[in-house]
């Protein structure tokens, strides 16, 4: 299930926008919207609305302004101080522009106000909602229901502007609307109902969903909860609720107060995960995942502070996305435990290592948001794990002070990484330009080997040298972890390392016995092969050929086919069991479709299976377990028996129903060695284990 943060979506547009504005820049035109108060009604069945904003604009040196509005709407009227203008239309990409010249009467004023009435249709909606998200949508008005986001340019905007937002919404007396900020009003009279929401501080953007909810209000340390569920999802509003003030407790305690009055978990009639200031919209699908109210809520609730209060500068790279992510879905991991903390970091690199090569790397400070596993795995991953080492090296105690002064200091602003380096380096009393010039300016990952190691007995003393190899064109200065197992107990030290070959000298009490380097992935870099299990994202990081069965039962194939497609990216290729070469086989990562008797190439996977899993014509067995019944489909990947460092997998149903409703949900368990699915369903989910590290030796 892909989860979303609307937060990206809105800073993705102003960055667009602002190649829009360049030249408006050019010729002195600098203004910046401050205030939005806007009256809007909505006809659902004519997908429909008729607005009015109320914008007031902080004049530039310009006697122009320029806003940008939906392309299918129609402006009708522009004035101000109650005066007509004239304005030239324009156009702006998918946007249209509208052009004012400033009255004299007001030219000497440094804000303006406009009254821009507008109209327009959105298309209707799509015949389906039963996919994860509807892509690229940004503004839907029907029957269902409302959802604008800032990308539909549902009212005039200008790039880069961070503006206050009064919003009043009029229609049918059944639906309920929402948006940022608290509660003014509630009103019904003739059939309609009329709801008003304020927000005093500013924000990026503004998003208005609406539709058929029953609403229910809690309370909590002077923060209203509201949940804006559907009826037949009313059992799930407890949770949500509790939830939510378990983590606003949380995020107040490591931060700092909440920064709104409200927060809103409002379920969507498509399959999102959008989180926007003080409310989140999580699709009717959605919502019923357990993992949603664990780990994506609180995301959501995060994403309060860090993006929606303390604003992303996209032009220097987008730190809010890693660090959302560490502070929450690493947190609840951690929360768990070390064994869980510690496969959360191992899956993060892992990630890094199977998808970003040296053509799709690039450094932090380029990051806006993902678009692909690569983007994801770098502004997402390796953002998380700069903050996690970060805080290793200066302790709990000053990365979350730093944290705190962040936010206290940049609430309301854009902030970037330079103004994150300098909060660390004043609360720590360090310099830190090296860390984060390696870290967020440069891209890749430090590869790191053990060389050569020895022990010498010095007096009562045991010593362990220890050489560390960088294979990596310019050496990372690192705070790598070294445990050595002793006869009794174990040693455990941090080494600083900084050139291509380090030699390190650590004395011990006892005989030492064995010495391991990082061997709970504190440190971001790339893993070696052997310490990568099996897994499906070793295949789908890799260039590969997706095999479909040419002689199986016609009904099977063409799901067969249809899924190679869904699974297929622009490095792959997709070929019959019948037209692939013993070279082709010998040499590449292999996404093998179809079972024993259906695909002949499946007896390559069959053969090598890792212990604990069977395969036969009628089943596939996982720990003693056999699941063969017609709703029934599985995957399981090896490593390949010519080339550890690549993979194959092998995915088969046992009916065409099975492949279809399996199938497309394979690239979501990425980090999973074996999987079973049932009518759809998934069952198991597993990694298989892997030996020792080549971080690791025995010492003689």
């Amino acid at each position: 299930m892909i989860i979303r943060s609307m937060y990206r979506i809105v800073p993705l547009l102003s960055v667009l926008l602002s190649v829009i504005s360049m030249d408006v820049h050019a010729r002195g035109v600098s203004s910046s919207i401050k205030s939005h108060v806007i009256d809007v009604e909505f006809s659902l069945n004519e997908n429909k609305l008729i607005a009015e904003d109320h914008v007031c604009v902080q004049k530039g040196e310009s006697n122009e302004v320029l806003f940008l509005i939906n392309k299918s709407f129609k402006v009708t009227s522009i004035a101000s101080s109650g005066k007509d203008l004239a304005f030239k239309p324009g156009k702006a990409g998918n946007a249209q522009t509208m052009k004012i010249t400033v009255p004299a009467t007001v030219k000497s004023k440094e804000t303006i106000c406009f009254d821009i009435k507008y109209e327009g249709i959105l298309p209707a909606l799509p015949d389906s909602f039963s996919g994860e998200d509807i892509g690229a949508t940004s503004g839907i008005i029907g029957e269902y229901g409302v959802y604008l986001s800032p990308a539909c340019r549902w009212y005039p905007d200008m790039p880069d502007s961070l503006a206050k937002f009064k919003v009043t919404v009029v229609m049918p007396k059944e639906c309920e609307a929402v948006t940022q900020g608290i509660l003014v009003s509630k009103k019904t009279e003739d059939n309609k109902v009329s709801i008003t929401w304020e927000e005093d501080n500013v924000s990026e953007g503004c998003s208005l969903v609406a539709g058929k909810y029953k609403v229910t209000a809690v309370r909590h340390n002077d923060i209203d909860i509201y949940a804006y569920f559907y009826p037949e999802e009313q059992p799930l509003v407890d949770t949500y609720l509790d939830a939510t003030k378990r983590y606003l407790d949380i995020y107040q305690d490591l931060i700092g107060k909440y920064p709104y009055k409200k927060f809103a978990i409002v379920e969507n009639f498509f399959q999102t995960g959008y989180g926007m200031p003080s409310f989140t919209l999580l699709g009717s699908e959605v919502v019923k995942l357990p993992f949603i109210v664990d780990i994506s809520l609180g995301h959501e609730v995060l994403h309060n502070w860090w993006g929606n209060s303390v604003f992303v500068d996209d032009t220097r790279g987008n730190w809010c996305e890693g660090l959302t992510t560490y502070m929450a879905d690493y947190y609840y991991k951690e929360i768990k435990g070390d064994s869980a903390a510690m496969a959360y970091r191992n899956e993060i690199c892992r990630k890094y290592t199977h998808y970003v090569t040296t053509q799709n790397d690039f450094p932090l400070k380029m990051f806006l948001g993902r678009s692909d596993k690569a983007t994801q795995a770098i502004g997402y991953g390796k953002t998380a794990m700069v903050f996690h080492m970060l805080r290793k090296m200066l302790g709990d105690e000053v990365f979350y002070q730093a944290l705190r002064d962040f936010y206290k200091n940049m609430l309301w602003q854009r902030a970037n990484w330079e103004d994150i380096e300098k909060v660390f380096e004043k609360v720590s009393g360090l310099e830190l330009a090296w860390f984060f010039d390696q870290w967020v300016n440069k891209k890749g990952a430090p590869v790191i080997e053990l060389g050569e190691t020895t022990v010498n007995k010095e007096g009562n003393a045991w010593v362990v040298k220890a050489e560390i190899l960088q294979k990596t064109n310019e050496p990372y200065r690192l705070h790598l972890p070294v445990y050595v197992q002793l006869e009794e107990g174990i040693f455990h030290t941090t080494a600083e390392i900084k050139n291509a070959s380090d030699r390190i000298s650590l004395p011990v009490k006892s005989r030492p016995e064995n010495i391991a380097i990082d061997p709970y992935t504190e440190v971001f870099r790339r893993l070696h092969a052997d310490e990568i299990p099996p897994t499906i994202d070793l295949v789908m990081g890799d260039s590969k050929i997706i095999i479909y069965p040419a002689n199986c039962e016609d009904s099977m194939k063409v799901e067969y086919k249809k899924l190679a497609h869904i699974l297929a990216n622009e490095r792959d290729s997709i070929k019959a069991d019948t037209e692939i070469t013993e070279v082709e086989i010998a040499q590449t990562s292999l996404f093998i479709l179809g079972g024993v008797e259906e695909n002949k190439i499946s007896k390559l996977v069959q053969n090598n299976l890792p212990v604990g899993l069977s395969l036969t014509k009628d089943a596939f067995g996982a720990d003693t377990v056999m699941y063969g019944d017609k709703k029934d489909a599985f995957l399981v990947t090896i490593k390949h028996p010519s080339h550890k460092e690549k993979g194959i997998a092998l995915f088969a149903g046992f009916s065409p129903e099975a492949i279809n409703k399996a199938g497309y949900k394979i690239q979501h368990y990425g980090k999973y060695s074996y999987l079973v699915f049932s009518d759809g369903n998934n069952r198991v989910k597993e990694v298989v284990s892997i030996g020792d590290s080549p971080l690791q030796k025995t010492l003689q």
